[in-house]
């Protein structure tokens, strides 16, 4: 689907001619020469990528120095859906991998996503979607040679340099399951918020993902087929909009839903996202970001509880974020109790090492007021009660980030 601008003349927009951003057929025809191969594999996702650029145009307003890095990403994600087209060509043997009933945390952002993630990551029984393969596919990491990957060595450098304040706001780990922005991105199809891009994130709310993820299953085989297991953990709060979608290309998903008061979750992602915009050309009108964060997840939301009803609620455990804080392993205990498998004892004993080590607030406290950013907790919680009546939430929950 689309809305808007985007779509104009016979499902194509124009090529963005006079834009200071380049156009679609040009930074396909640029990855082809650079490559010299020329299938993009199967997928819409030019409407996407078009769609994109218009609002980085359009609705951005990006500082000028951001234009390599930020059309340096698209192109990349452009020249890895050649490479796994080569890599499929040669290897076509990858198309049989399989892919063992995944479990996807999902959940409003800032709700305990990425603890949970990285406590689950610790158990090898689960195929965690890293960072530093999911933004450069291909070749796929091989289990014995992974922990000297150059890939894996420069993420290591990059967290290494991060800022104590980047890590107050967020958990970075090597080895943990991440969100999938970078396979979604190379569908042009992600969720996209690590820019201002308002335009786009109101068609992707309404877009079909159905091709999507089938070609995020494509290339989550690709990266199987030389480093097992096969039960993949995505750790995914937005595969909220689109769980239809997803339990097409994935039919055996299981679901571990996160649940904060949203007057803690809705303004600690504004200023997240906030802190990692690329710079403006002058300042981010920060009173904007946090109505359109907010109108954002509320409609995510929706779209889940809905799902829920038609996938069936035997597919979700529902986690609250002061479960997970009071009683982190208990909840763990949980979880694999509704996904039916074993949690080893050496294991839950690292799960529990890593908590202690990094329990709420250990490396720094996320300090932000939902006023900074044009938000208030009382309109907050009306947004969103709903979603408080529904699973039953408690706000009365005050902890930071």
């Amino acid at each position: 689907m689309s809305s808007g601008r985007e779509t104009e003349v016979n499902g194509k927009r124009p090529s963005g001619a006079g834009s200071r951003y380049p156009s679609r057929e040009q930074m396909m025809d640029e990855a082809v020469a650079a490559t010299g191969l020329a299938d993009f594999g199967p997928g819409d996702f030019r409407e996407g990528l078009d769609v994109l650029l218009d609002s980085l145009t359009h609705d951005a307003g990006l500082s000028p120095a951001t234009d390599e890095a930020v059309v340096g990403v698209l192109r990349t994600r452009l020249t890895n859906r050649l490479l796994v087209e080569d890599w499929y060509r040669i290897h076509p043997e990858v198309e049989e991998e399989p892919v063992e009933s995944p479990v996807h945390i999902i959940g409003l952002p800032r709700t305990g996503t990425t603890a949970l993630g990285s406590m689950l990551s610790l158990d090898p029984q689960f195929r965690s979607l890293r960072m530093w393969e999911q933004r450069n596919p291909v070749p796929p990491p091989v289990l014995a040679e992974e922990l000297d990957d150059p890939r894996r060595l420069a993420y290591i450098a990059e967290i290494d340099a991060l800022s104590p304040e980047a890590r107050a706001m967020h958990l970075y780990e090597v080895d943990a399951t991440v969100e999938d922005s970078d396979l979604l991105g190379m569908a042009f199809h992600g969720q996209q918020y690590t820019l201002p891009v308002w335009g786009y994130h109101r068609w992707w709310r309404q877009a079909d993902l159905t091709e999507t993820f089938a070609y995020h299953r494509r290339v989550v085989k690709l990266l199987g087929s030389l480093r097992p297991p096969p039960r993949w953990l995505f750790k995914a709060p937005h595969h909220k909009f689109h769980l239809d979608h997803l339990v097409t290309a994935y039919p055996e998903a299981r679901f571990v839903m996160t649940h904060r008061d949203p007057t803690k979750s809705v303004p600690s992602y504004s200023s997240f996202v906030s802190s990692i915009f690329p710079a403006a050309e002058g300042e981010l009108d920060t009173t904007r970001v946090g109505p359109e964060v907010s109108n954002h997840l509320r409609e995510g939301m929706e779209n889940a509880i809905a799902a829920r009803e038609r996938i069936g609620e035997d597919r979700f455990l529902d986690v609250h974020h002061h479960q997970l804080l009071a009683d982190p392993m208990g909840t763990v205990a949980r979880i694999y109790d509704h996904l039916g498998l074993e949690l080893i004892p050496t294991i839950a004993q690292a799960m529990a090492d890593w908590q202690a080590t990094n329990r709420s607030g250990a490396h720094g406290t996320h300090r932000y007021t939902p006023e900074q950013f044009g938000l208030s907790a009382a309109q907050v919680r009306s947004d969103y009660d709903f979603y408080i009546r529904r699973f039953d939430i408690d706000i009365d929950i005050d902890v930071d980030g």
